[in-house]
């Protein structure tokens, strides 16, 4: 793990602490800074209105109502963090001198440090009508969740998690058709192996989701009757519902001009491996970062376990505590009644083993190998095969990672 720069030397204990993103790592992070013990203002700020709250969910049981925001809300109601959240006015412009964030409403919001957890936008195709979704926020996953999904034709954009967990809800809450139109044959084959993707396939076939020929989607435009999909190959679907799941984007348009190195092709943030981005006072994490071991193809972007372990790291650092190093990745996935978990650096393998289960019996073991060493292992509904593995790969220390 990097060392922490001298030109940044951490906050002081009555500093205040500016967090510019109310999502998941800028939770963590004022979290992490109160248990370190931080004493000064934290301020979070936040361009939604809503309290920072979980992601995940959206697609699943928060999408089907079987969850409300509140399950959601990752504060504590009975012991909420001291912090000031200030929602509703995005970010627009970050200065050095004085160090402080610049909101859409005007204010200016000075402080000691700055941590840059804005996290990402939805990608979006070019559309006209109303029946196209996206699912990155709560007001999506509301809007879509008050749409009747019951006797619909909905057609998924994107092969990844994210649409086909989208795709197992719409299949649960009674569509009449669900369309699946991803850029691989088999979603995930190329991330996670040819064994997992024909399963993953396969769970989806056996309820009747129907997949088009790989391609890209193009566009999505209003048709007489409801909506229609074109794809780059000339294939069409047309839909009452479009869902698009095509990626995101790190919410970084506002410092493209400023004073911080972006990377150039996705624009994250480009930050060591405690967060520092390089300027005195300045750090980031979560979606909107890409810390120098994301950097290598050693870590993950876009999981939710890398986002809360960088807070954690980022708030030690900050706060003087000598930072915990990363466990192994993690990463899970609900569709249907199969939970999907893969753990380790399942990019680094040059070789996927089944090693027990079978594609039919949704119980498929995988282990991922790389010059024949173990170095991840994926598992549908085997929950207790992926938590003995991470269990023995675990890596302690003291003082223990808090967030």
């Amino acid at each position: 793990m990097s060392p922490i720069n001298p030109l940044n030397p951490g906050l002081p204990a009555d500093g205040h602490l500016l967090i510019v993103g109310s999502g998941l790592a800028g939770y963590h992070v004022a979290r992490g800074a109160r248990l370190n013990g931080h004493v000064g203002a934290i301020t979070v700020l936040g361009d939604e209105l809503h309290p920072a709250y979980d992601r995940p969910a959206l697609s699943k049981a928060f999408l089907s109502g079987t969850a409300a925001f509140e399950h959601l809300v990752l504060d504590d109601p009975e012991n909420p963090l001291d912090v000031t959240w200030a929602g509703g006015s995005a970010a627009v412009h970050l200065s050095s001198e004085p160090l402080g964030v610049e909101t859409a409403d005007g204010t200016f919001h000075g402080a000691d440090s700055i941590v840059l957890a804005t996290g990402a936008q939805a990608c979006r195709l070019p559309i006209s009508g109303q029946g196209t979704f996206v699912l990155r926020n709560v007001d999506d996953a509301v809007a879509l969740r008050g749409r009747a999904i019951e006797g619909q034709r909905v057609a998924i954009v994107g092969g990844g998690f994210l649409a086909l967990e989208a795709a197992a809800t719409c299949v649960e809450r009674g569509a009449a058709e669900v369309t699946v139109a991803a850029s691989e044959h088999n979603p995930g084959a190329a991330r996670l192996g040819a064994p997992v993707g024909e399963a993953v396939r396969a769970l989806h076939e056996r309820r009747d989701v129907a997949f088009t020929a790989p391609a890209r989607a193009s566009e999505v435009n209003d048709v007489p009757g409801g909506q229609e999909l074109v794809l780059a190959d000339g294939q069409t679907v047309e839909a009452d519902i479009v869902i698009c799941a095509i990626g995101a984007t790190p919410s970084t348009a506002w410092l493209r001009e400023g004073i911080l190195s972006l990377d150039p092709v996705t624009g994250a943030i480009l930050c060591d491996d405690t967060g520092f981005t390089g300027m005195p006072g300045i750090w980031a994490a979560g979606d909107c970062a890409q810390w120098a071991s994301q950097a290598s193809g050693l870590r993950p972007v876009g999981h939710w376990q890398e986002a809360v372990e960088q807070a954690g790291i980022l708030a030690a650092s900050l706060t003087g505590i000598p930072p915990a190093p990363f466990q192994e990745p993690y990463f899970w996935s609900e569709q249907y009644e199969v939970r999907i978990q893969g753990a380790g650096r399942i990019g680094l393998a040059d070789e996927v083993r089944v090693v027990d289960g079978s594609i039919e019996t949704n119980d498929l073991l995988v282990s991922y190998l790389r010059e024949g060493a173990e170095v991840g292992i994926l598992g549908f509904n085997r929950l207790r095969e992926v938590k003995r593995w991470r269990k023995q790969r675990q890596v302690r220390t003291e003082p223990a990672l808090v967030a």
